[in-house]
Formats: structure tokens, C-alpha cells, sequence
């Protein structure tokens, strides 16, 4: 489809940097784009370009691949390592950019028994996926949040991310439909010995014996729920059962249990359990 409109002429188009955040292999950061016509350059990095634009025409292009379009929330492109685009909007357009480092997508293919397709990945412009908008929606909220994200969930979301993108380019096809007894009772005793360190999804993939991608597929597929949530709701739980034995303060069961601070407990045990550790000591 091909839309009625003309560009703006803006002799020096601009980008306006906002908030960014940055962990092992993720990078993501806020963007405000002038009218105009902008060159994206080449990276490193694996880039996605989410839009949060409503109605905006524009014209973008990536190593061949062009496409014209009215831009809508959710909306988003896909420019691979190495690859140069270019877009060019009609009005001010506010994007949220993405990086996903070649290292994660090649772990994350490997992992997921694809290692030739994160050299495959190839451009994809005005691209909808609901899973994709929900991970960028939830790197949006870190972004917003004054607490950075604990290594467990930046991990998290830069894996799902990967092997999302990815399984466009292959059949998915994991060794097992879900973990073994050994290697649930390996994960559980491992996570509750460790409650208050800063755990990450390579240790624990290590402790269950198979890849990253692998763990976070069958984990949901054994538990009902991620390794994050898992996490957070056991830690929860052991901040509860300190709360409740008497003789530690909150801030310091929520430094034993793993988390940054007692604002922090607090708004996962409101999050979980309803309630939040004041009150929980009061009732």
C-alpha cells in the first residue's frame, strides 16, 4: 500500500538522546526523531528500532529493502550487524532503539541448535510481533523505573529477545519437552542456597546441564512461570518466613533475600502475596 503524503524538507535532521540502560549484551535507550531524512550508519550491534509514533508517514530502507508506511505504536524495524539503513518521518517520531550484541544472537542460536542463523538475520522493516512488543514494553518500564534491573532479568529479556528473532529463521527444536527430576531438584536447591546473590541465567543453565534458550523454554514448560518469577517468588517466600520468625528487620530480610532494598521487597510481596512486609508484621 502506498500513502498520499510528502516529506518535510529539514536540512539538518536531529535525534534527541533520552534514558538508556545498558547490560551484558542488551542495550537499549530512548530516541526522538526530527522530520527529515536520517542515516542510520552501520554497528556492531544487531539494532531494533521500536516506534511509539501514532499515524506518522515515513520511508525507511535497509541494504535493499524499502518499504512506505503510516507508522503505528508497536511497529518495528530490524537492522542486522554490519547493515546501513536509512528512514526518513514526516513529523517528529519517538522510537526506542535496541542492541542486541552479535555474541548473545550467536550464543542464543547455537543454544537453540540454529548456530548458522544469527548470520542469516536479514532486515525486517515495519515488522509487528506481540511477544516483541511486550519484551521492548518491559525494557521501556526499566527504563523509567530508578532501579536498574537485577542481572537475572536483563538476562531474561535479552534471551527471549534473541531467540525470538531468531525463530523466524528455523524450527525450534528442543532436546527435551521439559527438565528432568535431576535437573529441577539441581535448579531449586541451587536457587534457594542462593537467594541473595545476583544469580544469571548462565550459572543456572550451567547447573542444569544445557544452554541458556533451552533453560528458559523447558523452565516455563516445567514450572508454568520464568526463571525470574520463579526466583522472585521464592525469595519472597524467604523474606516472609524471616519476617514472620521474628528477630530480622525488614531491610535486613530483604538484603538476605536478595533484593536491593525494602521499597524493592515491598513491591514484590505486594506484587505476590498482597501485602507488604509493614503490614505483613502488623497482621
Amino acid at each position: 500500500m502506498t500513502y498520499p503524503f510528502r516529506f518535510t524538507d529539514v536540512a539538518e535532521p536531529s535525534l534527541e538522546y533520552g534514558a538508556a540502560r545498558q547490560w551484558r549484551g542488551l542495550a537499549v535507550r530512548r530516541l526522538r526523531a526530527s522530520p527529515g531524512r536520517h542515516t542510520g550508519g552501520v554497528f556492531d550491534e544487531h539494532r531494533l528500532l521500536f516506534y511509539l509514533a501514532e499515524g506518522v508517514a515515513a520511508e525507511c530502507a535497509c541494504e535493499g529493502v524499502k518499504q512506505r508506511r503510516l507508522q503505528i505504536p508497536g511497529d518495528f524495524d530490524v537492522v542486522p550487524a554490519g547493515a546501513d539503513g536509512s528512514w526518513e518521518d514526516q513529523a517528529p517520531v519517538d522510537m526506542v532503539s535496541v542492541r542486541l550484541s552479535p555474541e548473545l544472537l550467536q550464543a542464543s542460536a547455537e543454544g537453540l541448535e540454529i548456530p548458522g542463523a544469527a548470520r542469516a538475520l536479514a532486515p525486517r522493516l515495519g515488522a509487528r510481533d506481540p511477544l516483541v512488543e511486550h519484551l521492548v514494553r518491559t525494557l521501556i518500564a526499566e527504563l523509567d523505573s530508578p532501579e536498574h534491573a537485577g542481572r537475572l532479568h536483563a538476562d531474561s529479556l535479552a534471551s527471549a529477545l534473541a531467540t525470538r528473532l531468531l525463530q523466524d529463521l528455523a524450527p525450534v527444536a528442543p532436546r527435551r519437552q521439559i527438565l528432568s527430576k535431576p535437573q529441577l531438584r539441581r535448579l531449586v536447591e541451587y536457587v534457594d542456597t542462593r537467594l541473595d546473590a545476583d544469580l544469571s541465567l548462565d550459572e543456572l543453565a550451567q547447573v542444569a546441564g544445557i544452554s541458556v534458550p533451552h533453560l528458559t523454554t523447558l523452565f516455563r514448560r516445567t514450572m508454568g512461570q520464568s526463571v525470574h518469577s520463579y526466583v522472585m517468588e521464592r525469595r519472597v517466600i524467604r523474606a516472609r518466613e524471616l519476617l514472620l520468625a521474628g528477630g530480622t528487620g525488614i531491610a535486613e530480610a530483604a538484603l538476605e533475600t536478595g533484593f536491593a532494598h525494602q521499597s524493592h521487597l515491598a513491591r514484590w510481596m505486594r506484587r505476590l502475596l498482597g501485602v507488604t512486609p509493614g503490614q505483613l508484621l502488623r497482621a
